[in-house]
């Protein structure tokens, strides 16, 4: 089990009066979270909501294929190849 999901996890134990107090504890450790100003702007930002073009679908269905059939290696992999 994630971290994420034993969190959801405690939230749905609580009691109703104390799902306020959480929200404001999750609330601060968020805040907390994005101090990193790069991150805090990835966060913010909007997500992409392009169209994908007919060339990127067959690219994403090429490297779906790829994967499926084992042609494709992890990151670790790649660079233990290359020897870094």
């Amino acid at each position: 089990m994630t971290a994420r999901e034993q969190v959801h996890q405690l939230v749905e134990r609580l009691p109703d009066d104390e799902l306020e107090t959480a929200g404001r504890l999750l609330a601060g450790l968020s805040a907390l979270s994005l101090f990193n100003p790069a991150k805090a702007a990835l966060l913010k930002a909007p997500m992409d909501n392009e169209p994908v073009t007919a060339c990127e679908a067959e690219a994403i269905e090429e490297g779906e294929r790829d994967f499926t059939q084992g042609r494709s290696v992890t990151a670790d992999e790649l660079r233990a190849r290359l020897g870094q």
